[in-house]
């Protein structure tokens, strides 16, 4: 069943219009509802703050305010303006918040997240931290989209990362939608890792083709002997000229700090296509 909502997050402080295209893209393709997230960068505490009060606090505060909606409005004139020319159903929400639980929420009441990619920072933000946060705590399956990444050209390729584990099930699940439309599907297991996160057995990739086969994909076998997970999948997708990649997602948050295993960081931190991911 195709996903009836979208929900992208846009925020001020980065580039947005190749994701919203491809969110626009895929709403279309699927007739599902497009919600936008407009992540307002929030007003930071000046160290002297504690100095400023009375009319100069407030005169702060509303310059603050009139900054975020003009902003705002610029970012909407453009979401309305595509969804109108792709003719689908949609909806503008504001978030002026960096509390993750309320960015988890929009995700939540969605079928599928788009977020920014992974963002290193010295003092991460909320939002610098906002695809961690979805993605281990949402619930709902979430592709990282690379700023630079051109719109239309996503799920055409696709490369599976697959361990027969419950992230991956769930992933490869969640990616149904864009792999029985695919061109071309390459599922990669890679074996003899040791300590890895990833476990390699004879025949469960041969398994998963065949169930994927039945749902009319196009779909090949890698079985890589050796070598650290994430550059592997990374090398297959480069290789395979995929356009995107889909994997479980492991570790786990605690808002406050984030652990990810081994092969989940290197692919979300290094990927330069889309990647799909579960938890």
């Amino acid at each position: 069943m195709l996903p009836k909502d979208i929900v992208v997050f846009l925020e001020e402080a980065r580039p947005y219009d190749r994701r919203l295209a491809i969110a626009a893209d895929i709403a279309a393709g699927w007739n599902a509802c497009l919600i936008a997230v407009f992540v307002a960068t929030p007003l930071r505490a000046m160290p002297h703050a504690h100095s400023v009060a009375g009319p100069a606090m407030r005169a702060l505060l509303e310059q603050h305010r009139v900054r975020v909606r003009d902003a705002e409005a610029q970012v909407r004139e453009r979401f309305e303006t595509m969804v109108r020319a792709r003719g689908i159903s949609a909806e503008w929400r504001l978030s002026e918040s960096e509390l993750a639980e309320e960015l988890m929420l929009h995700a939540r009441y969605a079928g599928l997240a788009l977020v920014p990619p992974f963002e290193s920072s010295p003092e991460p933000s909320m939002t610098v931290r906002m695809a961690e946060h979805v993605i281990f705590g949402s619930g709902r399956p979430t592709i990282l989209i690379p700023d630079e990444w051109a719109a239309g050209r996503i799920g055409r390729r696709v490369v599976v990362g697959w361990n027969a584990s419950r992230e991956a099930t769930r992933a490869v699940g969640d990616a149904l939608p864009f792999l029985a439309q695919a061109e071309a599907v390459k599922v990669v297991c890679v074996c003899d890792e040791p300590d890895g996160e990833l476990e390699c057995r004879e025949d469960f990739g041969a398994d998963l083709c065949r169930h994927l086969a039945r749902y009319g994909v196009q779909v090949t076998l890698e079985q890589v002997d050796g070598g650290k997970v994430g550059p592997v999948l990374l090398e297959q997708a480069r290789a395979f000229n995929a356009d995107m990649l889909v994997m479980g997602a492991y570790g786990h948050t605690r808002l406050t700090r984030l652990v990810l295993g081994s092969a989940t960081r290197t692919v979300l931190c290094q990927a330069s296509i889309p990647v799909l991911v579960s938890r």
